[in-house]
């Protein structure tokens, strides 16, 4: 793709579109490339210790995450590598529209977050408000009033909305829709015209000794939440409170599992098995970096575990279509086996780093 006018329209010559796993780590893996550190996906969720666990007992629907706050994410990964990745917004969309456009004219690709329900190709309804989603502007055309947007999906990787799949290696998408995307103040996590600015001139290559304060991190917070809702003790607290569920009305039984199926399964942007597949294979990635076996053993433990999750997902789903309240206890015995099986490799892992 050629850039014509620049006034009228630009598009960054040499920015390569790619689907993944999940919308952060997408967007992030295609700037590093972009700028010649190339890293995968599952390493750079790695290096920003990002595999977590809470339980959020929301009103609408009790809801699980396996993942640390967005914004924390970021902030790990930079100080790991020795970047500089500050998180940049503006009160008002016009500042923002602007300073994206001089940044595009200047060949620097936008990472922006955005509100999901705004970009009409996520066929998503006007209530599944998410400010945390990232995609990558990388072009813009004032003629037609568009913009050139890489989201997770490419024509070699498919994703789930609920109007079925799609798969384009970019979006055209109205200013407009942009505009509400992005100046949304929906919770949870607003959009609120956030950007990324990412400096890498002092980058740091992967080294044993990053790999190993970022798993290090992983398994205190996991092994030592502070609080009963997080880490392992908010996944043994999952098993508990899932049987409360039985009290829920049809409604709201259906909206919690349908809400949960899309934050463990890949269609919801985790990877599979609400983030463990992801984090089993940095396991294996880094256990080539490091040379370590049983490093790798245990990545492959996490990806078993992760098969399990998925398990959990798929029951989600079924009690998004039935209600039956008889899911919730076997869903409850899996979460049990489950929570022992993290446990173990999270300790074997510990002890590793150590």
């Amino acid at each position: 793709m050629k850039g014509d006018d620049l006034k009228v329209r630009k598009i960054i010559n040499d920015f390569e579109t790619s689907g993944g796993k999940h919308c952060i780590t997408t967007a992030l893996k295609q700037v590093f490339k972009y700028y010649n550190y190339p890293l995968t996906e599952e390493m750079i969720f790695g290096i920003g210790s990002g595999l977590s666990f809470v339980y959020i007992n929301l009103s609408k629907s009790p809801m699980v995450s396996g993942r640390i706050k967005p914004f924390e994410f970021e902030k790990k990964l930079a100080e790991r590598l020795n970047i500089e990745i500050k998180c940049k917004s503006s009160s008002k969309y016009k500042n923002a529209f602007d300073k994206t456009l001089k940044l595009l004219d200047n060949n620097k690709p936008v990472l922006v977050y955005v509100d999901m329900p705004y970009l009409d190709y996520l066929n998503l309804s006007e209530d599944n408000h998410f400010g945390g989603h990232a995609v990558v502007i990388f072009g813009y055309d004032n003629e037609t009033q568009k913009f050139y947007i890489s989201d997770r999906d490419n024509s070699d990787n498919a994703i789930r909305t609920p109007n079925g799949l799609i798969s384009k290696d970019y979006h055209l998408v109205d200013y407009k829709h942009v505009e509400m995307a992005r100046n949304s103040n929906h919770g949870p996590f607003p959009a609120n015209n956030k950007y990324l600015d990412i400096n890498f001139d002092d980058y740091k290559q992967v080294t044993s000794d990053i790999i190993f304060s970022a798993i290090k991190e992983t398994c205190n917070n996991m092994l030592n939440a502070p609080a009963q809702l997080l880490g392992l003790n908010g996944i043994n607290k999952f098993s508990n409170e899932i049987l409360k569920w039985r009290k829920f009305d049809e409604e709201k039984l259906k909206i919690a599992g349908i809400t949960n199926y899309f934050m463990i399964s890949a269609d919801g942007g985790t990877g599979g098995g609400i983030f463990r597949r992801m984090y089993g294979d940095f396991l294996i990635q880094a256990s080539n970096i490091i040379k370590c076996e049983e490093m790798k053993q245990l990545g492959l433990e996490y990806i078993t575990i992760s098969q399990k999750w998925d398990e959990i997902g798929k029951l989600m789903w079924r009690l998004s279509e039935t209600a039956d309240k008889q899911l919730l206890q076997k869903m409850s015995d899996l979460i049990k086996e489950i929570h022992t099986q993290e446990t173990d490799v999270l300790t074997k892992l510990q002890q590793i780093v150590k």
